[in-house]
């Protein structure tokens, strides 16, 4: 369900868009000290109809879980119920990102669970109905509408999109893509990819459907926890230029312009190999992506404790998310997870995994 934009929806499009708009982008005025160091963790629990539940919400962002073995409290900085509506979602995580964004100040947004616990779709989802739009799309919408009421400021936006797949980076957007150009990227310190694909993007429609072409090219396999269970991470990025206008008043030493990006993340899913059936191939691949995910716990670990050593260089998707991710930047891990007692211990390693950040 995420990113269904045929040529023939345009219409609805643009009135979707209008509408994911008018929310606004949130706070207004967002101060650089206001930026923490760590991570901001979220848990959606997603909506199931069997009642064998494993997972109980006990108020503000406490959760527990009941497993086979023993009961577990977890403590998030907030939790989304099966309940929750996507605009719940958006409202509390995307405006301040968003606005800390517009400011200059680089973030980055995860979406972490295992195969089939809604994480694509509380970050990708489009429609078909304008409340089901997930966090990118409103975040594009708002970013747009935003900058468009900055009488102060001229603003450049583009988009650029990659897959990390069995540790090599491809770009998602080269038009060479299926003839296999644009793959196994160099990801040098501070993120940065030589020769990745970047887009000029002046309206909302223009990026939501570069990130729609992107997000056809992932690489989908049936696994038996999900018949199109995500193989690979996927990272779409923005990146804003702020210019002040010549006419605008500028305080001593500040900057003429200055240059951000954002990071949305649809991480591979976390299960286990044992419980996804995988062999062969996608055995490798399943290795590949616990991997990269265990270093990405590692990364958000050694920022929460304010470690010297944060080990960036382990993976290429940490690598990728260096400079946009811990310091003044503006992180936010959702953890997506089944509330079902037949889910309970790929639940309990995403929470643990989660509260490691």
């Amino acid at each position: 369900g995420a990113f269904p934009m045929p040529a023939t929806t345009k219409a609805p499009q643009s009135t979707m868009l209008s509408t994911l708009g008018s929310g606004g982008g949130g706070s207004g005025g967002f101060r650089e000290e206001d930026v923490e160091g760590r991570a901001l963790v979220y848990v959606r629990v997603c909506p199931a109809r069997a009642r064998d539940r494993a997972v109980h919400l006990t108020g503000g962002g406490a959760v527990t879980l009941t497993g086979e073995a023993e009961t577990r409290d977890f403590a998030f900085d907030g939790v989304f119920a099966e309940t929750a509506s996507q605009l719940d979602v958006y409202e509390k995580i995307g405006p301040p990102v968003l606005q800390a964004f517009i400011s200059g100040i680089n973030g980055t947004i995860l979406a972490y669970g295992q195969t089939g616990s809604g994480k694509t779709h509380s970050l990708l989802n489009t429609g078909p109905r304008i409340e089901d739009a997930g966090l990118l799309p409103r975040i594009v919408v708002n970013l747009f509408t935003e900058i468009a009421q900055d009488a102060t400021h001229s603003y450049e936006v583009q988009a650029a999109a990659v897959q990390v797949y069995n540790e090599e980076v491809d770009d998602l957007l080269h038009l060479g893509h299926h003839s296999g150009a644009g793959q196994n990227l160099y990801v040098q310190n501070g993120g940065s990819v030589p020769g990745l694909t970047w887009v000029i993007c002046r309206q909302p429609e223009e990026m939501l459907n570069l990130f729609a072409r992107a997000h056809a090219n992932v690489v989908y396999a049936e696994t038996l926890m999900n018949k199109s269970s995500s193989r690979s991470h996927a990272i779409f990025h923005i990146r804003l230029k702020r210019s002040a206008r010549a006419s605008a008043e500028r305080a001593p030493g500040q900057r003429v312009s200055r240059t951000a990006r954002l990071n949305i993340v649809d991480l591979a899913g976390s299960e286990r190999v044992k419980k996804s059936g995988v062999e062969g191939v996608h055995f490798r691949e399943a290795t590949q992506i616990n991997n990269s995910l265990l270093t990405l716990g590692n990364v958000m670990s050694a920022l929460a404790a304010r470690k010297t050593h944060v080990p960036l260089r382990d993976s290429k998707l940490t690598r990728i998310l260096d400079g946009a991710i811990g310091g003044n930047c503006k992180t936010v891990l959702l953890a997506c997870a089944s509330p079902l007692s037949a889910h309970a211990q790929e639940t309990q390693s995403c929470f643990e995994f989660a509260s490691r950040a």
